[in-house]
């Protein structure tokens, strides 16, 4: 039996590089025409009004938000040689959100869920709006 898809939600996932497809995430890689490819992840959703959705630009590494109904109705299947051209940069995500030890900033305690937040390149971490990542974090636990 098929899952119900609620019509504000992201479009279900159909065709994608067979790198992304394989991993088995709990998150979708979509593109849209003037955002590029994007990752849709149910765990960053939270805080948000429901005609809401936060949406990772790949290309920028960073989240942000946006109105569904814009959006969603330019959403699509990522092809086969964007899937491939950015698989690096979605590994990188998959890293970050895998490696949260906690669901949310050390220094400021905002849930990463509820934030725009990007990936920090030196230490592939979650780096909220207050600029804390993983090697900010570790540099102020040293001194």
């Amino acid at each position: 039996m098929a899952p119900e898809h609620h019509p504000d939600a992201v479009p279900p996932e159909s065709t994608i590089g067979i790198s992304i497809l394989m991993s088995g995430d709990p998150f979708q890689v979509r593109f849209h025409p003037k955002l590029g490819v994007v990752i849709y992840d149910p765990v960053v959703q939270m805080g948000l009004a429901g005609e809401q959705l936060r949406l990772f630009k790949v290309g920028a590494m960073g989240a942000g938000t946006f109105m569904k109904a814009i959006v969603n109705k330019d959403l699509a299947s990522c092809p086969v040689e964007s899937a491939d051209e950015y698989a690096n940069a979605v590994g990188v995500y998959r890293t970050a959100r895998s490696n949260r030890n906690k669901p949310y900033c050390a220094q400021c305690r905002r849930h990463f869920g509820s934030v725009d937040f990007t990936v920090c390149t030196d230490c592939s971490s979650i780096r909220c709006t207050c600029g804390t990542c993983a090697c900010v974090s570790k540099r102020r636990k040293a001194a």
